[in-house]
């Protein structure tokens, strides 16, 4: 009988040195052992997008989040080797003057999905509870509105055989503005700045309590918000394969080869509380710090084994090499003296016996 292997069920991050996993410098995830992992998934997002074909299933899954915080780039890994003839990409522009007069859904729904098909949203309809209520390209009414008719939307999407997963890519304000200022100097990046990118730095607070009132008016049980700590791009991406995989039950799944346990201190439910701009990549410094001084406290404490042992070693040498005493000396001549009389006595009695 074939011996049956066991699901992965310890994430390899976890299981290996983490020097192995992560850079001393910034503690953000290594090139090599991301791309291996990455691998891994992607042979896992090809299965399900056969499935997704062959089943005729329709897929959506919504990259929302703030500004430079990676959506473009987590869809392009995930799809990166997915047959684009099933899986497309919808980033849309902002509204024409038509649009603007028309019914606000209207322009993403000719974009939904056909059977057999996922759709990956660079921002979505969310628009409207994100920028365009902070940068007020929408007014009070407009907003109130898409607040009331999004859940019922999706609800109808959801009972009409449509799966919908919702990630808001969540970034640190430092990390935000090294990234936004990147793309100002980088001629390879230029491309993603737009004008709503630096106006985004000195808004914060207003996205932020704009993005709680989404959150909360529109997390559902049906159809809930995932919350991704983007801080470290790579960890962030392959956690968010892990996720989308581990809630589809497609076939082929072969949970022996690659791990789709996301890690909760990235990923996470919006209903279970987190503090979402925490930086993972200082605790992974601090892990790295710690484990140095640890080494270097026992390497410490071996030299200094080593230097006592020597020390003790030394002064038991030095302990049998010290000549005698004078009273020990004494004591000695004393004995031999004795001991050369009572030869002399013997060997008188000897000769008068004789």
């Amino acid at each position: 009988m074939a011996k049956q292997e066991r699901q992965i069920v310890i994430r390899p991050e976890n299981e290996r040195e983490v020097q192995e996993v992560y850079k001393a410098k910034n503690g953000r995830m290594k090139g090599g052992f991301y791309e291996e992992e990455l691998t891994k998934l992607q042979i896992e997002l090809l299965k399900l997008q056969n499935w997704v074909k062959a089943t005729k299933q329709k897929v959506i899954i919504i990259m929302e989040g703030r500004d430079a915080a990676g959506k473009g780039g987590t869809i392009k890994a995930l799809t990166s080797h997915m047959n684009p003839r099933g899986c497309r990409v919808v980033a849309l522009n902002k509204p024409t003057e038509t649009e603007k007069t028309e019914w606000y859904f209207k322009r993403y729904i000719s974009t939904l999905p056909s059977g057999g098909e996922i759709v990956f949203y660079d921002r979505s309809w969310y628009n409207r509870a994100g920028v365009e209520k902070v940068m007020e390209f929408c007014n009070q009414e407009q907003y109130k509105e898409f607040i009331i008719q999004v859940a019922n939307l999706e609800q109808m999407l959801i009972s009409s055989g449509t799966m919908i997963f919702k990630y808001f890519l969540d970034v640190g304000r430092d990390e935000q503005k090294r990234r936004i200022l990147r793309r100002k100097t980088d001629p390879l990046r230029m491309w993603k700045l737009s004008p709503i990118d630096g106006k985004s730095l000195d808004l914060w607070e207003q996205y932020t309590e704009a993005f709680e009132k989404m959150f909360a008016r529109t997390h559902t049980h049906i159809c809930p918000w995932t919350i991704v700590n983007t801080n470290d791009k790579k960890r962030a991406r392959l956690n968010i394969a892990r996720d989308i995989l581990s809630k589809i039950d497609y076939e082929g799944k072969d949970q022996t080869a690659v791990c789709l346990l996301p890690d909760p201190s990235i990923v996470w439910t919006y209903s279970q509380y987190q503090t979402p701009h925490t930086d993972p990549a200082k605790e992974i410094q601090k892990q790295i710090k710690e484990l140095k001084e640890a080494k270097e406290a026992e390497k410490k404490e071996k030299k200094a084994q080593k230097t006592a042992a020597k020390k003790q070693e030394s002064k038991a040498e030095s302990k049998m090499d010290k000549p005698k005493s004078s009273k020990d000396s004494k004591v000695a001549t004393k004995e031999k003296s004795q001991g050369k009389a009572k030869e002399a006595d013997q060997s008188e009695t000897f000769l008068s016996k004789s």
